[in-house]
């Protein structure tokens, strides 16, 4: 076993690496990306490194022209450096939603680290995989029916931010996965414009049910599985979401960022990592505003269990002539576990402190427990 502090950037890139240029044309991007089975391409310009082309972003463009360049789409990216510690490529890798980070020496690119090398390694890591996926795992996860429509499979998966979706019968027993590029591949619609395309959500009025796309089967665990065994099946089966089962019945999912969370969370750490996605508001007053709210519940938390990864997702549902109503999906991890939460409220405030107060009852729940256990013991 090694112990995660210890291990470096270097011990995990790889020096074979792929790059297109800023002049490149996007249809030439996406069939390189198809063909290699890659999702980020650095772009490099007299070589050095200057943007990187992602496979999000171009399932994300609603319409562009597919003889456009490479640096209409290029994106900044984080500064990595081979001898950084592999922590530090773990949480850009969490901050940026990046699969795959560029090395860079001087500006130069020396190299790429891969998400499932990092994964790879995780699995000779102290304390992490030896684990139950259990201990990881999202409880509860959304999902489709194979009747539903796959707008709505669409809408669900924007909201959560997520690339699949499992597809459950009536007793909640799973029979396959729907994702997102199979959506995206059957709206997909050609323009009157040459080389352009975009993604029909509105107007067809073809229905399309989960089922008739979805995959089978959908690739599960049991839940006292082994973090290092579900580490293998997601490299080996090249899948980046694996649902954990009893009985066929949904108990729970599990996705790469779930264990590189995890893996973060294992280092000492001042203060509290705070992830926030999905919300659509510009004004930076509110978002300090929303991370005061954060801070202030963060205060009240540590005061019981010690808060290590607070990740919270915001979903904003638009309703045509009254106010934006806001889902808040939050999971935090402390030295005791690992708690989620979730609240819905008109006011994006009263949404995010409702999701502190549940997961602080939650945690002191589990914390009077613990304590009446031990007492137990003792006696």
């Amino acid at each position: 076993m090694i112990a995660l502090g210890k291990i470096s950037i270097k011990d995990v890139m790889s020096t074979s690496v792929n790059f297109v240029k800023k002049e490149d044309k996007i249809s030439d991007i996406i069939s390189k990306m198809s063909v290699d089975g890659i999702h980020e391409l650095p772009v490099v310009e007299k070589g050095i490194v200057v943007g990187i082309v992602t496979y999000d972003t171009l399932l994300k463009k609603k319409s562009f022209p597919l003889t456009s360049k490479a640096e209409v789409v290029m994106q900044s990216f984080p500064q990595l450096s081979e001898w950084d510690p592999l922590v530090k490529g773990i949480e850009y890798m969490i901050n940026s939603v990046l699969k795959d980070l560029p090395v860079l020496r001087n500006g130069r690119l020396v190299g790429m680290v891969y998400r499932n090398d990092m994964l790879k390694i995780l699995t000779k890591v102290e304390g992490l995989g030896k684990r139950a996926v259990s201990e990881i795992m999202t409880p509860k996860p959304e999902f489709v029916r194979e009747e539903d429509d796959i707008r709505k499979a669409l809408s669900i998966m924007r909201g959560l931010d997520e690339k699949n979706l499992p597809v459950v019968d009536k007793y909640r027993k799973i029979g396959g996965v729907i994702g997102m590029k199979d959506i995206l591949r059957t709206l997909w619609k050609p323009k009157k414009k040459p080389s352009r395309g975009e993604i029909d959500t509105q107007s067809s009025p073809i229905r399309v049910s989960v089922g008739s796309i979805m995959n089978r089967p959908a690739i599960t665990v049991k839940p006292k599985s082994s973090i290092e065994n579900a580490i293998k099946i997601l490299i080996g089966k090249d899948i980046s979401t694996l649902f954990v089962v009893e009985d066929s019945k949904l108990l729970g999912v599990v996705t790469p960022k779930d264990i590189l969370e995890q893996a973060m969370s294992m280092q000492p750490r001042e203060g509290v990592y705070v992830q926030l996605t999905g919300l659509e508001i510009e004004n930076p007053d509110i978002y300090d505003s929303i991370y005061s709210v954060i801070q202030k519940g963060m205060i009240r938390i540590a005061k019981i269990s010690i808060p290590n990864i607070f990740n919270a997702h915001v979903a904003t549902y638009h309703h045509e002539g009254l106010r934006s109503k806001y889902s808040v999906h939050a999971r935090l991890t402390t030295k005791d576990g690992m708690f989620f939460a979730k609240t819905t409220d008109w006011d994006i405030f009263k949404a995010m402190n409702e999701t502190l107060e549940v997961l602080e009852r939650v945690i002191r729940k589990q914390r009077g427990i613990a304590l009446t256990r031990r007492r137990r013991t003792k006696k």
